[in-house]
């Protein structure tokens, strides 16, 4: 296997995560070991049965204290214009005799009722009961249940104060489903993880997180301009002096000071350029169309060659709008892995990522427990391996797979931050890193991949290594020396070299007078020997 000093890879799809096959090992941990919170409540949303759902109905009894009367429900639509004698009839017909709540939905024109399944008083009732009313509401609401909680005097403050706001309810469900929201989520699979698969990349930006879209700096080059005097740039070539024109001229009648510089307007008078006329109405002869709607335009005429000439002065790479950067659906970015307390260790609450179109607020998401996949992929790899080495599975979740990718997730880290790569993120582009810093990556591939028998050849692993790290890719290379492997590296640090179980010297000089071996043996040999090497490694010459 050689492992040289260039990098091959110029697509924008690789990154270190892909490099090193973290991102594999972290989407298959993802689905196995990940919890899940609601897009729009950040409710945890699990997989609930009869059991689950009477130790937490218990624990929020407990919490609400008193015995309060619970009366179980389930819900089930009928035709909006039923009559009570025909619900009565329908009632009886299926075994039930009470409806504790009852609406009609207009538009979808039925008739919802929550029919009591049981009523009861957690503290004097057995166990076994609850369980039959928790399977029966389920099996009857198709997965739905609801329980109402009745405030009788004198009833707990807790439940005084949730009465005075409607009705207490509290809702369960079966499934991957939020009981508050009513949104249902699918099971977690490895390719919902991944920015490189059609089923979790994002849609607009399709995994590259990035989209090439407008570029508003270089519309907007100097921000000392006004808009009389050119600032919005494009316009004022000889071929749209018109929308120069109009510009200034719909400015003046909405008020927009058209002798300001731009960079002192402010954010609202921005918008009325870059936008247009609030409520446009598509007359683009009496009203603002704005600069956006220009290039809109200007991309409608794109089949000809000199308006796609004069798009690309202005188009540049731009952070995707739908996913912000993140390369996944949203649907992705809404698990995550570990408890609050191991998430504040390596990452702030503020500068955790929000996913777009999500209906939780920022300080519900900083009281989230753990990371999301995108978190984890813009944190240094040194945090990385601190967040891996304390993370404890979630309940259910600690099986034998789990532990084996926890396993090799914390070796691939600790390999990667051995040699000198703890300042890199999964989410680098592979193609911005140097020769060196591609090297060291497959030479800790090579170490996760647990090879033997195999024929190393390095050219000069050191490159880019502060000499003070010199000791990390000589136990790197070392570690692979000892699983059985051999070695052939070509370098000139003294460090590297002293490290060798043997050493070839090739010379005597350089270029056409070189070629041949001058020395071959162990390093401490070397220091003796009558080389060029050798008078600097034994220390009887010095540079400079």
């Amino acid at each position: 296997i050689a492992i040289d000093q260039t990098n091959p890879v110029r697509t924008s799809r690789s990154t270190v995560g892909t490099m090193t096959e973290l991102n594999d090992h972290l989407k298959l941990l993802f689905a196995r070991g990940a919890s899940l919170f609601d897009r729009l409540t950040g409710l945890p949303v699990r997989h609930d049965n009869a059991d689950t759902i009477v130790e937490d109905l218990q624990a929020r009894v407990a919490a609400l204290g008193g015995a309060p009367r619970l009366v179980f429900t389930f819900g089930v639509e009928l035709p909006a214009d039923t009559t009570a004698e025909q619900q009565e009839q329908w009632l009886a017909a299926s075994g039930f005799t009470r409806v504790q709540a009852e609406r009609v939905d207009a538009a979808r024109k039925v008739k919802q009722l929550d029919v009591v399944a049981d009523r009861l008083r957690l503290g004097t009732t057995e166990r076994i009961r609850v369980v039959e009313a928790v399977e029966l509401a389920l099996r009857r609401g198709g997965g739905r249940l609801a329980v109402h909680v009745l405030a009788e005097e004198p009833s707990p403050p807790a439940l005084s104060r949730a009465a005075g706001e409607g009705a207490v309810v509290w809702r369960w469900s079966t499934g991957l489903h939020c009981p508050e929201s009513d949104l249902r989520y699918a099971d977690p699979q490895p390719a919902m993880f991944s920015f490189n698969s059609a089923y979790g990349a994002c849609e607009t930006c399709r995994g590259f997180g990035r989209v090439i879209g407008v570029d508003w700096g270089l519309v907007i080059p100097d921000g000392r301009k006004t808009l009389r005097n050119g600032a919005i740039k494009p316009m004022q070539t000889p071929a749209w002096a018109d929308c120069q024109d109009d510009l200034v001229k719909y400015a003046g009648e909405a008020g927009i000071p058209r002798d300001t510089p731009w960079n002192q307007l402010t954010d609202a008078q921005r918008h009325w350029v870059l936008e247009g006329t609030p409520h446009w109405q598509g007359n683009w002869n009496k009203q603002w169309y704005g600069v956006r709607r220009f290039f809109e335009y200007l991309e409608s005429k794109a089949y000809k060659m000199h308006i796609r000439v004069l798009l690309s002065k202005y188009r540049s790479y731009t952070p995707c709008t739908t996913c912000h950067g993140a390369r996944l659906k949203t649907e992705a970015l809404l698990w995550r892995v570990g408890t609050k307390a191991e998430a504040d260790a390596v990452l702030a609450p503020e500068r955790r990522f929000l996913p777009a179109g999500v209906g939780f607020t920022r300080a519900q998401l900083e009281a989230l427990p753990g990371l999301c996949l995108h978190d984890l992929m813009l944190l240094p790899l040194e945090r990385l391996r601190r967040f891996f080495d304390a993370l404890t599975p979630a309940p259910g979740t600690a099986d034998e797979a789990f532990q084996l990718l926890l396993g090799e997730i914390r070796t691939r880290l600790k390999y990667l931050c051995d040699v000198g790569l703890g300042y890199l993120t999964l989410d680098r582009q592979s193609r911005t890193l140097s020769g060196g810093e591609v090297q060291r990556i497959n030479l800790t591939t090579a170490l996760g991949t647990s090879l033997v028998n195999t024929l190393f050849v390095l050219d000069e692993p050191s490159i880019g290594l502060h000499p003070r790290d010199m000791d990390r890719i000589v136990r790197a290379m070392q570690r692979l020396r000892d699983a059985g492997n051999t070695l052939v590296v070509v370098e000139h640090d003294p460090a590297v070299m002293l490290a060798a179980d043997r050493l070839i010297d090739m010379g005597p000089g350089p270029g056409e007078q070189g070629g041949r071996i001058v020395f071959d043996g162990t390093p401490e040999a070397a220091r003796e020997a009558a080389t060029l090497t050798g008078a600097y490694l034994g220390a009887r010459k010095r540079v400079g």
